[in-house]
């Protein structure tokens, strides 16, 4: 008897053990996709698997991280309502933080901020100019050796006019800490965020050394 009860019991797992392999597999998919996505049509698409995924797991960080990455892109983009496209991106990221709080959330809560500051640069830079910064200083203080920070305020520093201390001058020393990082760097599995190579490349060709 005990043993037929032990048997139904596995029998009723078998099927939540499928669909968290389904989802397993679904978020994999997704996150791949993020990493060799360059095609602006393609990014409305992805954003609707990550809030798709969101919809059936509110537990795990990265969902909502790489939907509020998503966002940021499509506001960088141009893709529609600039200023709505940032502000869910800060929205996505809010909920990212309310399930875990990491260096990797503070650099997608920099990037969003950095979105809604390119809505209109002129006049928003002094608005977020802190907030931007803020969030990749929490970034490197919880983690000192991630590459993303550094090349996030690269790509700030770079396009930064003169005046305000931009450029290469500036940018070189940030670029050169997400080269020595990269290296270094033990292979993420694939889900966690493994992006940046390819605006490393872009920063290392703007700003030889």
């Amino acid at each position: 008897m005990k043993s037929g009860i032990v048997f139904f019991i596995l029998l009723l797992q078998l099927p939540l053990q499928a669909q968290t392999s389904n989802h397993t597999k679904a978020l994999e998919s997704a996150v791949i996709q993020f990493n060799k996505t360059n095609s602006p049509s393609s990014y409305i698409q992805l954003f609707q698997q990550f809030e798709q995924l969101y919809a059936v797991d509110k537990t795990n960080w990265l969902i909502p991280y790489y939907a509020g990455m998503t966002k940021s892109l499509m506001c960088l983009l141009k893709m529609g309502d600039r200023d709505v496209l940032a502000s869910d991106a800060l929205l996505w990221v809010a909920r990212a933080k309310s399930i875990e709080v990491n260096d990797e959330i503070y650099c997608a809560e920099s990037l969003a901020y950095t979105a809604k500051m390119s809505v209109n640069p002129a006049l928003r830079w002094f608005t977020y100019e802190g907030k931007i910064k803020n969030s990749l200083s929490l970034a490197k203080k919880l983690n000192p050796n991630n590459p993303r920070a550094y090349i996030l305020e690269a790509n700030i520093q770079q396009k930064l006019p003169f005046i305000f201390g931009g450029g290469c001058k500036s940018a070189k020393p940030l670029i050169q800490k997400a080269d020595l990082f990269f290296s270094n760097q033990t292979k993420a599995n694939s889900i966690e965020p493994s992006w940046g190579i390819q605006s490393l490349v872009k920063l290392k060709k703007a700003c030889p050394y």
